[in-house]
């Protein structure tokens, strides 16, 4: 009887491990008896490292298992995995699944993501299994491009070698000597800016200086120009009163002018028939006197004796008259030649002198102007006499 109730308990206690054991392993796999799942289908290009009873997570929450792999039948490049997710899962039709691979050790499993909030979700049609929307995770992008970065990486490095080769290494060896000498070359160009700056210096300090007693000379032309503004405008207004004279003068000239016509007209006129007049009296008188000689010669004696001498004085002041008549006569055309030989003089003075007043006047309108520039160019050295002397103007090469 001990050893039948030994064999008992040790049975009842096997049992009771087995049934813990599998109930530990249930749970370990988190099946639940009474827990319903819905099948779904995903196509991916490459499904490497992927198991069936790999997981699938939502949002990195378990939702489920892969339950086989295959190759798709209508179209062999692509994998087609199925899937069993919770039927409470809100499968939407905007889920994608990725292939992730989990921590260090590379297991693969399915992640779901994406589901916008009211987004319907992908209706179950009895038998006909629905495709979740698949894309590459970044690591199957890398591992995809892998090849063309390798290829890409090799031609870098090609090129680089190519460019590290030993005619660009002379090259780059040039080019720092180069650089070594002009380096060099700085420093002295430097140097010898560093010595222009000194003498330039030292000339600032000197046009400082002129441009002091440029100062007091400025005053001073400028002293002497105002006093020759001055005269200039005496000698304008003199001009000016000169020119009015010498206007005023053409009424007096047109005055003597016909003062001369009329002497002329009275000479001309006048004393044209007096003279006429008077060598026909004088004519007369002449023939009257030889007739009465004739008379008086048939006479008796002592008439001639007393009359002879009465008849010649009578001739005598006959000729002298005759002869004063002629020569006032003659002396009438040179007098008025020599009035209007003196009136021509006279316009010809005034003629010239009339082009003479105007340049005078021009003379003087271009002093003043000169005057004011003059005074321009003093009033710009006292401003900016270092500028005038040395002329700030920036040069063309460093515009």
């Amino acid at each position: 009887m001990e050893t039948r109730a030994n064999f008992i308990i040790i049975g009842l206690f096997t049992l009771l491990g087995i049934l813990g054991g599998l109930g530990f392993f249930l749970w370990l796999a988190s099946v639940q008896i009474d827990r319903q799942y819905a099948q779904y289908g995903v196509l991916f290009d490459n499904v490497s490292g992927l198991d069936q009873s790999a997981e699938v997570l939502f949002n990195g929450v378990s939702v489920g298992r892969v339950t086989g792999i295959r190759i798709w039948e209508d179209d062999p490049s692509k994998a087609y995995v199925a899937v069993e997710i919770d039927s409470t899962t809100p499968v939407a039709v905007d889920t994608i699944a990725r292939l992730e691979s989990q921590g260090v050790t590379g297991v693969a499993y399915i992640a779901l993501s994406g589901g916008a909030p009211g987004a319907p979700v992908i209706p179950l049609n009895g038998n006909e299994v629905p495709i979740i929307p698949s894309r590459q995770s970044t690591f199957q992008s890398l591992v995809s491009s892998a090849p063309d970065l390798i290829a890409d990486a090799s031609r870098i490095v090609s090129q680089l070698e190519q460019l590290t080769g030993p005619d660009n290494q002379e090259r780059v060896r040039s080019i720092l000597e180069n650089v070594d000498n002009a380096t060099d070359g700085l420093e002295q160009a430097l140097a010898d800016f560093s010595d222009i700056s000194e003498t330039l210096r030292a000339a600032t300090a000197q046009v400082t200086g002129f441009v002091a007693e440029f100062d007091g000379v400025g005053n001073s032309a400028r002293a002497t120009l105002d006093a020759a503004d001055g005269s200039f405008a005496a000698i304008t207004e003199t001009f000016g009163n000169a020119n009015t004279a010498i206007e005023n003068l053409g009424p007096a000239i047109d005055q003597a002018n016909a003062a001369i016509a009329a002497i002329n007209t009275l000479v001309t006129e006048d004393f044209a028939p007096l003279a006429d007049d008077l060598r026909t009296t004088l004519g007369n008188a002449d023939t009257a006197l030889a007739s009465a000689d004739q008379a008086f010669v048939r006479a008796d004696g002592l008439m001639v004796d007393d009359l002879g001498p009465a008849l010649a004085d009578t001739r005598a002041a006959l000729t002298d008259l005759a002869s004063t008549v002629a020569t006032v006569t003659d002396d009438v055309p040179a007098i008025m030649a020599d009035l209007r030989a003196g009136v021509a003089e006279a316009r010809g003075a005034i003629a010239a002198i009339s082009p003479g007043m105007r340049d005078f006047g021009a003379l003087g309108g271009e002093a003043r102007a000169a005057v004011r520039a003059l005074n321009d160019l003093i009033r710009r050295i006292n401003q900016d006499p270092a500028g005038f002397v040395l002329d700030n103007r920036v040069p063309e090469y460093r515009r």
